[in-house]
């Protein structure tokens, strides 16, 4: 199947672009009066919006602050934003890699893992089993439909940091990531882009924009990607072919209508690949297990996603100065996960020996069955009202809206023993049901399911104001109606059917201040409250849990300065989350429960700028200091822990450098930047360390005409570090005398090394 896979998908990829080619070609020959040197300077000096293209390092709208564009320096919020440029310089290939240079994010919190793009903000994991947003509407993650955004039909990706209820209703407290789809723009241009790198990549892509005629109101975009790869992971591959056409009709002088669409259709192996704790974090008598080692079965088909959907943004001004803006999407997202992970290792040629294994020499993984046929539908819809009113002194923008979305989502499951994988020569047996003691349960295979709806309703009100043209005061206020029903069964032994229906209600607002001076300094203050869905599962009782909610203070410091292109905030908060899951101390039965018993609180400091100069330099850097604690959990040792997979310390600096028109190296760019990752710890207990990691990137570029020569590398030094442990899913079942290694780690994204050609029209 992989080898009709690839020819079709290079088919593809070739018909798609040689398509977006001729489109391209057949533009010019109509337009044969346009300049061709004023086509590139439209693309890098755009009168900016929070949806327009922006190419340099120092955006100034955001389109997540207030649901509509909003100036990022008066805003008194903390929001990061990702150009494409900056993606482009930065070598980023998913939307993590993206945001790796953001102020509060931890990126790839569960190590190398092409399933979900995950990550925290401000301590809280914010998208595995949660949401993303793509242009403001929410795309959820249900069993395992995860979404993973492809970043070449992205504009730009923000991070809004801190409480969002009052916008987007349910959502963790630390933030969210919203991506802004490229869209079509009314003068033409052309990228065709072609890329290899290690790991074998190669990669074709186009994006073509353009109206259909001098005066038409009618403009159009269409974005391709075709990719066959390799990954760091032997026997893993990474392959997608992407395409994403839109257009725009302007229907007179007030009104314009946007459709969008896009098919993405992804082959990936088990690129999350869980190795034993003793040859990774801990050594291993037998040898070590680097990030390359595959610890599945190869004749597994791995992943292969299906993520689709269609959708539209009208925008409407009427006579009286009242403005509606509605956004639409139908998202249609199916997962085949085929698959087997490693359970738990063994000493596994000294026990064949007769002898007594050592957890401290473990050589041999007990494979465990991954099956998943997930299928799912979600549907947004966002109407709002906007109206500018002004009061004496006093500028209101005033905001009403209704916002409602539907998800649902079916999931067939299956595990079980699937033998043992010697992890050093490959070799894969099926010895383990000899052996004296194993309990016949762990050896039959399960079947289970999961099926997931979530309905909410969010009626939302806000008012940004401008007071004397200095003072800035937002007030939002948000109420949600929340409804989940969740069925399943895991496939597992003892497993039995449950069911879960929870019907939520939730008030959230957020107050904000800010002072715009005269010399581009703002200070900013704010406090805010959220909440999000129950946590999965059911109290001993048979209850459904309750929805979490927290709270936030904060208080900034923004500088936009006037004498060149720059703009650097600082701010400091803390976030209290209550309603945590803890251990049910009352709890009698031979299965755990949890109860609603536990607090957590994060303080952070976060330090961010981003400077372009006449000169040629331009530079990003961050600081972001968390100082994280459980303060409240019925496990006394517990409190005071720090969170697991969060470090205290973290920044990172980019520093890129464009030669003078006027030099003989005039269209070359060299660039370099760092990212540190401080020591964390890998488990709530806090038993489990995790080092720092300082990661080098590099990139290097030259230009002449409308050709751009490119080289860019991350983690240049290939330094390999540990993401994530956890316990290994067998530890507990087995028998004892097998001595497996209690827990299972994940690498980090190894170097990844890219060439570049792309032709721009």
């Amino acid at each position: 199947m992989g080898i009709h896979y690839k020819s079709a998908l290079l088919s593809g990829s070739s018909i798609s672009l040689l398509l977006l080619t001729g489109i391209a070609a057949a533009q010019e020959a109509s337009s044969s009066n346009q300049d061709l040197d004023e086509v590139v300077v439209y693309g890098s000096t755009v009168a900016e919006d929070a949806l327009a293209p922006t190419l340099g390092y120092v955006p100034t709208e955001t389109a997540s602050a207030g649901r509509i564009g909003l100036p990022i320096e008066e805003t008194p919020r903390s929001v990061s934003v990702v150009s494409s440029q900056q993606m482009e310089d930065q070598g980023a290939e998913s939307i993590v890699d993206a945001i790796s240079y953001s102020a509060g994010v931890v990126p790839a919190i569960y190590g190398f893992d092409l399933r979900y793009d995950n990550y925290a903000i401000r301590g809280f994991e914010s998208a595995v089993g949660g949401l993303n947003y793509r242009d403001g509407l929410p795309l959820r993650i249900f069993a395992w439909g995860g979404w993973n955004i492809e970043p070449f039909g992205v504009e730009r990706v923000e991070v809004l940091r801190g409480p969002s209820s009052d916008l987007f209703g349910a959502n963790q407290p630390g933030g969210l990531v919203n991506t802004v789809t490229k869209r079509p723009q009314e003068e033409f241009s052309a990228v065709l882009q072609a890329t290899y790198g290690n790991n074998n990549r190669k990669q074709l892509a186009a994006d073509v924009t353009g109206s259909l005629s001098e005066d038409s109101p009618i403009s159009y975009r269409i974005v391709g990607v075709g990719r066959l790869s390799d990954t760091q992971v032997d026997d893993v591959h990474d392959d997608r072919l992407y395409i994403a056409p839109s257009v725009t009709a302007k229907l007179g002088d007030k009104t314009k209508l946007t459709l969008l669409a896009q098919y993405q259709k992804d082959f990936q192996g088990e690129s999350w690949q869980i190795l034993p704790q003793h040859g990774t974090l801990l050594s291993n008598s037998q040898g070590s297990f680097d990030y390359d080692t595959f610890a599945g079965d190869p004749d597994r088909n791995g992943l292969e996603r299906d993520q689709h959907y269609v959708g539209y943004e009208l925008d409407h001004q009427f006579d009286n100065g009242l403005e509606l803006y509605q956004r639409a999407r139908i998202a249609y997202n199916k997962i085949t996960y085929d698959g087997a992970y490693n359970g738990g290792a063994v000493d596994f040629d000294t026990l064949l020996a007769g002898g007594a294994p050592q957890v401290s020499g473990v050589d041999t993984a007990i494979l465990v069955k991954n099956e998943v046929e997930e299928t799912g539908y979600q549907g947004s819809i966002d109407t709002a009202l906007k109206y500018d009113a002004t009061f004496g002194s006093v500028e209101t923008q005033f905001i009403a809206g209704l916002d409602y979305y539907k998800g649902y989502s079916e999931a067939d499951l299956g595990s079980g023993y699937a033998g043992e994988k010697n992890l050093f020569t490959g070799e894969i047996t099926n010895l383990l049901p000899t052996l004296p003691g194993v309990n016949p349960a762990l050896l039959k295979d399960y079947t289970g399911f999961s099926d997931q709806s979530v309905t909410q309703t969010g009626l939302y009100a806000a008012a940004n104001s401008k007071i004397f043209d200095k003072f800035r005061l937002d007030l939002n206020i948000r109420h949600d109606w929340l409804d989940r029903d969740v069925k399943g069964e895991r496939p597992e032994p003892g497993s039995s059917p449950a069911r879960e229906q929870t019907f939520d209600r939730a008030l959230t607002g957020r107050i904000g201040v800010s002072y715009v001076s005269d010399y581009g300094i703002t200070p900013f203050a704010s406090f805010g409250n959220s909440f999000d869905a129950p946590p999965a599962g059911m109290t001993k009782e048979g209850k459904a849990f309750k929805p979490t909610h927290a709270e936030q203070f904060e208080i900034g410091v923004k500088y936009a300065p006037t004498n060149f292109d720059g703009f650097f905030s600082v701010a400091g908060f803390q976030i209290t989350k209550d309603n945590v899951l803890t251990n049910d101390p009352n709890n009698t039965g031979p299965l755990p429960a949890s109860i609603q018993a536990g607090e957590v609180r994060v303080r952070g400091i976060e330090f961010e700028g981003a400077i372009e100069l006449y000169s040629g330099l331009s530079a990003l850097g961050n600081y972001t200091y968390l100082d994280t604690e459980v303060t409240k959990d019925t496990t006394a040792s517990l409190v005071g822990n720090q969170l697991e997979r969060i470090p205290e310390h973290a920044g990172s600096l980019w520093l890129k450098y464009n030669f003078a028109e006027d030099t003989w190296l005039k269209g070359l760019s060299v660039a370099a930047g760092a990212r540190y990752l401080g020591e964390r710890f890998g488990d709530n207990e806090n038993a489990i360390k995790l080092d720092a990691v300082t990661l080098f990137d590099a990139a290097l570029s030259y230009e002449y005409r409308n050709l751009k020569l490119s080289f860019t590398g991350r983690n240049l030094a290939d330094k390999s570090f540990i993401s994530h442990c956890g316990k290994a899913s067998l530890a507990s079942l087995v028998p004892a005398a097998l001595n497996v290694d209690s827990h299972n780690c994940t690498y980090g994204k190894g170097r990844e090394l890219r060439l570049q050609l792309t032709s721009t029209f």
